[in-house]
């Protein structure tokens, strides 16, 4: 026996011997060989069996799996040792796929097997009883006849929309009290139902923050008058022009003695050379 050919057998008897463990309507008979070549398994699913031209019901199957001398090359020759009456089985052999892969494991064989028991799966386009395929076409409302799940608990789907599964319940969210209940406003009658984080945001008392004193911003610096340069006084009106000069003084830049006449109202203001672009106070 080669070597690739005993690693396989140890690892399909392996994995075959953990999941006939885990399911409950499986049974392992009889192993021969180390590592075994030969097993035959016991199979607790509803079917039916042909005795006397007239279907029975039955609930318990022995089959026999070979593993030839080309496996995995080959796949594995299956047979019923109880009669069955299904349209992929004969007496001589069952019809397990028409492709088969050598990374195809044990265990998918003996799965394909239960659900064909179980009327879970049948072809009847290319049948070994054809008795058996004409009365699944005039049966399909009955089947299957057996809705056991032939995975083990973690493979099996997560099911969606059904009634029987089971429903988890969820943890109830703690009740939250408010350190303060007086400082909660009493709920409106018409209000509805809070979620936990609205719960959440009402229990919740913030201090009130104190009024910080108001500092006055402050006062921004004078903004230099620019001198203005000495202009021609327009020749009317007469009375304005006086009043004008009047309201005249003469300022001297002390940095490059320059002469301006500025307004009254400019006196002890700040006031920029236009000549040497000084800034001083005008006086």
């Amino acid at each position: 026996m080669s070597a690739v050919r005993l690693r396989r057998l140890k690892a399909d008897h392996e994995r075959l011997s953990e999941y006939v463990r885990r399911h409950p309507r499986l049974k392992l008979i009889q192993a021969e060989g180390d590592p075994p070549e030969r097993y035959q398994l016991e199979m607790q699913i509803k079917s039916v069996r042909m005795v006397g031209g007239e279907l029975q019901p039955v609930q318990s199957h022995l089959v026999e799996i070979s593993l030839p001398l080309a496996y995995p090359r080959t796949p594995p020759q299956c047979r019923m040792l109880t009669p069955v009456f299904h349209p992929n089985i004969a007496p001589h052999a069952i019809c397990v796929g028409d492709h088969w892969g050598a990374g195809e494991s044990l265990q998918s064989i003996v799965t394909r097997i239960g659900e064909m028991l179980a009327y879970q799966s049948y072809n009847v386009k290319s049948p070994l009883n054809g008795e058996a395929a004409r009365w699944v076409e005039e049966n399909k409302e009955r089947l299957p006849l057996d809705r056991v799940s032939l995975l083990v608990e973690d493979e099996q789907p997560a099911a969606v929309g059904s009634a029987t599964t089971a429903t988890v319940a969820k943890p109830t969210p703690p009740e939250i009290r408010p350190a303060n209940p007086s400082t909660i406003a009493p709920a409106r009658s018409d209000a509805t139902p809070q979620t936990l984080s609205q719960r959440l945001a009402a229990s919740t008392v913030v201090p009130p923050v104190p009024p910080q004193p108001q500092t006055p911003p402050p006062p921004p610096p004078p903004t230099p008058v620019m001198a203005s340069s000495p202009a021609t006084p327009p020749s009317a009106p007469a009375a304005p022009q006086a009043e004008a000069v009047r309201d005249l003084v003469s300022i001297v830049c002390p940095h490059c003695n320059a002469g301006y006449q500025v307004s009254r109202d400019s006196s002890g203001r700040r006031v920029r050379c236009r000549k040497c672009q000084q800034v001083f106070v005008a006086s």
